[in-house]
């Protein structure tokens, strides 16, 4: 049995290697080819942004003593009919909105003029200040246009940026898109995954990035599908062997609980994964924590590591606790697994993938499978329940008959049962000795 463990122990990084091939692709930070023809001549860099469908361009970096100068173009796509797009450089330790100073291009819907301004962004504008055009020194916005061959609105700025606040070969960026303006004031964006990774640490020389964004939105995606596969697939698999198999429809007193254990113990361990994944990005992005979610995932933990417990700490078959333990055991799998699949849904809806449709036509088709197994299995327990228990019946009449033609004697008159084969219409009921 330890072999099993470690073998199962082995399951989630397998499929963690698995995730890295699938999920990864080698052309994520290169620009599509039409940007890339828009800008080669004055921007010979190039580097495609992770959301929002945002690429940047800029210039080598030109230095002294005192200065960085540098031009960059950043596009993205605008749906809206008016709006703003604003890319921008914070001399923080880390890339965020709080402290940047931005290039904002502004679309009017009222009469559809774009014009370009500088921006700092500042605490205050976090808990909901108006943003107010500011002049700056580090940045400079020379023009915002639409390019109707990339579909692109486009940002062009320079940089002008002091060597002791930035450096070039550290620089954090941000960028973000919002559909509300009022005159040359943007309005709060939306709140979504998408808008909080807009941000980014780049390498101006070498072209090289963290790719923490990357990083994140790819640890998100491994965090779905090993909650899925683990925790939506593996527990109710082993809830369902411990359900139906002990003695319908194959009566087996030691393969259905070590497969029970062993199902179990591998989904625990790859949910438990997937979780800590999840735990670990709710750390780096403690402003946007999604409460709900959140609080479900403590209580699938809790509740999944109880179940693996079992595994050690159950009562013996004959002690007095059992029955007790056994209502609260089962009580607790279906609270768990009903747990799991409204926290799956949940993180769907939060995650707001591309291919989000895909997703949840997935995780139905799993719920559908495992319930028309569930539905199979139960019909066919209770067909074998009734046919076992129609046969008991019958054996247990047989004794009834048996003691039927026995006599009994009582004043001298012999009483036989009705049920005997000599109480025929020729045969007397009352037989005196």
């Amino acid at each position: 049995m330890r072999y099993d463990y470690y073998y199962y122990s082995l399951i989630p990084f397998f499929i963690l290697t698995i995730l890295s091939t699938l999920l990864t692709s080698t052309e994520s930070h290169r620009c599509t080819d039409k940007f890339q023809q828009l800008i080669q001549h004055r921007f010979p860099n190039c580097q495609r942004l992770p959301t929002l469908g945002g690429e940047l361009g800029w210039s080598h970096p030109s230095s002294d003593k005192a200065r960085h100068m540098v031009d960059v173009i950043f596009g993205a796509p605008m749906e809206d009919e008016g709006g703003w797009l604003a890319w921008g450089v914070n001399p923080g330790r880390q890339p965020e909105m709080v402290g940047t100073r931005a290039a904002i291009g502004i679309k009017n819907p009222n009469n559809g003029s774009h014009y370009c301004r500088t921006y700092n962004v500042s605490y205050e504008t976090r808990k909901g200040c108006p943003l107010r055009p500011l002049d700056l020194e580090e940045i400079k916005c020379l023009k915002f246009e639409y390019d109707g061959s990339t579909q692109y609105h486009l940002v062009t700025a320079t940089l002008n940026l002091s060597t002791v606040d930035y450096n070039v070969s550290k620089l954090n960026i941000v960028w973000q898109i919002g559909s509300g303006v009022d005159e040359d004031r943007p309005l709060m964006h939306e709140a979504t995954l998408k808008t909080v990774d807009c941000v980014e640490t780049i390498d101006l020389l070498t072209g090289k990035s963290t790719d923490m964004a990357h990083l994140k939105i790819y640890l998100r995606q491994v965090h779905g599908v090993l909650n899925i596969i683990g925790w939506g697939t593996l527990l109710p698999i082993g809830a369902i062997i411990a359900r139906f198999f002990k003695k319908f429809p194959f009566e087996s007193e030691v393969w259905w609980y070590y497969t029970h254990v062993g199902c179990q113990f591998a989904g625990f361990s790859i949910g438990v994964v997937g979780w800590a994944i999840g735990m670990w990005l709710a750390h780096i992005s403690p402003r946007y924590i999604f409460l709900t979610h959140h609080v479900f995932a403590i209580f699938i933990f809790v509740f999944a590591t109880l179940q693996t417990l079992a595994i050690r700490f159950r009562p013996a078959l004959l002690d007095d606790f059992r029955e007790v333990w056994n209502i609260y055991h089962h009580f607790l799998g279906y609270a768990l697994l009903t747990l799991i699949y409204i926290n799956i849904f949940e993180g769907i809806k939060i995650l707001k993938p591309e291919n989000k449709e895909k997703w949840r036509f997935a995780v139905i088709g799993i719920l559908i499978a495992l319930g028309l197994i569930t539905l199979v299995l139960e019909g066919y327990t209770w067909r074998k329940f009734i046919h076992e228990r129609t046969e008991q019946r019958k054996l247990e009449s047989l004794p009834n008959q048996a003691k039927g033609d026995q006599e009994e004697e009582e004043g001298g008159i012999t009483i036989q049962s009705p049920f005997s084969r000599r109480n025929s219409l020729t045969t007397p009921r009352l037989v005196e000795e």
